[in-house]
C-alpha cells in the first residue's frame, strides 16, 4: 500500500486503483470503503483460489468471490457512498 498525504480536500476511495493494493501473492480486484472512508480490499491469491477481504488490521478469507462479496454486502460502501 502506498502512503499518500492530502492537503485540502478529504481523500476519497475514487483516487485509488485496485492495483495499488496488490502485493505478494494477492491481486486486489475491487475496492470498497468503510463508513469512515478507509479502504476495504477484495483480493485473490494468484497461486491458490482463495479470496481475502482486508480492512484495517482485519483479514477474512473465503473460498469463492461470491462468498467474499456476500460478506461485504451491507457492511461496506462503494466509491459513491452507496451500500454494497
Amino acid at each position: 500500500m502506498k502512503h499518500r498525504f492530502f492537503y485540502g480536500l478529504q481523500p476519497s476511495i475514487k483516487q485509488f486503483k485496485p492495483e495499488e493494493f496488490s502485493r505478494g501473492a494477492y491481486e486486489c480486484t475491487q475496492l470498497f470503503q468503510t463508513n469512515s472512508g478507509t479502504p476495504v480490499m477484495i483480493s485473490r491469491n494468484k497461486v491458490m483460489d482463495i479470496w481475502k477481504v482486508e480492512y484495517g488490521l482485519s483479514s477474512v478469507f473465503f473460498g469463492t468471490k461470491a462468498e467474499a462479496l456476500a460478506y461485504c454486502k451491507g457492511r461496506f460502501f462503494d466509491a459513491d457512498g452507496q451500500v454494497v
